[in-house]
């Protein structure tokens, strides 16, 4: 593993670019946070925005379990990028500072066009986060990203392949995992400090259904130090914004066909979408009716 610490250059504060990226509604935002079982976590809050240069702010309309996560431990992340070409990427360490349950903010949610007229749900809570530190506004290359799904599929090529081996995936999570362009992103916690980092990794892709591997190719500064056998989670969506979040075991880099792979070996898949967010591999088991009771 690098020592190197990347984030080391990142700004105390959002840049003026950064704070107007920060504004536009229609993005992918993702924000890290921790697990109770101390793994990362990765959750799509779309109505996160920059209220200054240092203060984050956004809504809950829906009970999932970043909220909790983020209460119970502060340290967190965000990630921002836009959804036109060239893709725009920001990314952000922060603190959790509180929460209301009626603020200006929360009116000026509500009153967005994306929830003005809704009349089966609305924010209810604000969440406010300090920002620590950010990146400089990042263009995603095309080039860098084809290229890095070209190679990934080859070095998926030469693994082999186990018949017997479960599924873990169900057919939703096999249509995001293995599309090509579908937005894919890692999230595990840096050494140094314990915070969630996020990075795009478009080139994931599933392997026999119980593992997800790709090439480091792209955003190899970020991607190379992540630590053997940590846990990792990553987050994948299609474009009709069906999204699940894969958790499982990092067992570090292999080569196979000339292309070093990283192999996630999964572990746990959550449904992050409503109208039930929560966990759906492992299924969980069902006790059977109480119908009777007998006395002793």
């Amino acid at each position: 593993m690098s020592d190197k610490i990347f984030t080391e250059n990142w700004d105390k504060e959002l840049t003026d670019e950064c704070y107007e990226h920060a504004q536009i509604p229609m993005m992918v935002k993702l924000m890290g946070t921790t697990d109770e079982k101390g793994w990362p976590h990765l959750t799509f809050i779309a109505s996160n925005r920059a209220k200054s240069k240092n203060q984050l702010v956004w809504g809950q309309f829906l009970h999932g379990k970043s909220k909790q996560y983020i209460q119970d431990n502060p340290k967190h992340s965000y990630l921002f990028m836009s959804i036109d070409l060239p893709f725009k990427m920001l990314q952000m360490k922060a603190n959790f500072t509180h929460a209301l349950d009626a603020s200006e903010d929360l009116d000026k949610m509500n009153a967005g066009d994306d929830m003005r007229y809704s009349t089966t749900m609305n924010f209810f809570k604000a969440y406010y986060s300090d920002i620590l530190c950010a990146s400089h506004l990042q263009k995603l290359s095309i080039v860098k990203l084809l290229k890095s799904i070209i190679l990934s599929k080859i070095g998926k090529g030469g693994l082999k392949s186990n018949k017997n081996a479960e599924p873990r995936l169900d057919k939703f999570g096999r249509v995001i995992f293995n599309g090509a362009l579908n937005p894919k992103f890692i999230a595990y916690l840096d050494p140094n400090d314990g915070f969630p980092i996020i990075v795009p990794c478009f080139q994931a892709f599933t392997h026999d259904h119980t593992k997800l591997v790709f090439s480091p190719s792209m955003f190899k500064e970020q991607l190379m130090i992540i630590p053997k056998d940590s846990k990792v989670a990553v987050f994948g969506m299609t474009m009709d914004f069906i999204a699940q979040v894969v958790k499982g075991t990092f067992s570090g880099f292999e080569k196979h066909r000339g292309v070093n792979l990283g192999i996630i070996e999964i572990e746990e898949v959550y449904n992050s979408a409503p109208p039930l967010p929560g966990l759906i591999y492992p299924e969980l088991e069902i006790l059977p009716e109480i119908t009777e009771f007998v006395m002793p």
